[in-house]
């Protein structure tokens, strides 16, 4: 078995199914591991109104899934909750891509 099938394996257990979009066309979609980044930043930051919560989470999709490094507004929708993607790479042995790995942050209702 691959390295990108072991992690399919992964995903289709513990993962959740995700839609992704680029510049608010939907492209595919496929299974990814979501976990919040707790630990990682502040959830609460300084802005000119106060403290504003961040949320930000750890995505680890299929390699299938219709990413690539092309610039764009990338969002990912998991059931009602979209998110905006901020840093986006694949992870890769050798040649062969394993998964995408992806920084997201929740977006407020308002879509912003």
């Amino acid at each position: 078995m691959s390295f990108a099938g072991v992690f399919d394996a992964i995903a289709a257990r513990y993962g959740q199914v995700v839609t992704v979009a680029k510049d608010g066309v939907t492209l595919g979609s496929g299974r990814a591991v979501l976990r919040p980044m707790l630990d990682r930043k502040p959830q609460f930051v300084p802005t000119d109104l106060g403290l504003a919560r961040v949320e930000e989470t750890l995505c680890l999709g299929q390699a299938g899934l219709p990413f690539s490094e092309a610039a764009g507004v990338w969002t990912v929708t998991q059931g009602e909750t979209v998110y905006a993607v901020v840093n986006l790479r694949p992870v890769r042995a050798g040649e062969e891509r394993i998964y995408w790995r992806a920084v997201l942050r929740r977006r407020e209702e308002g879509g912003s």
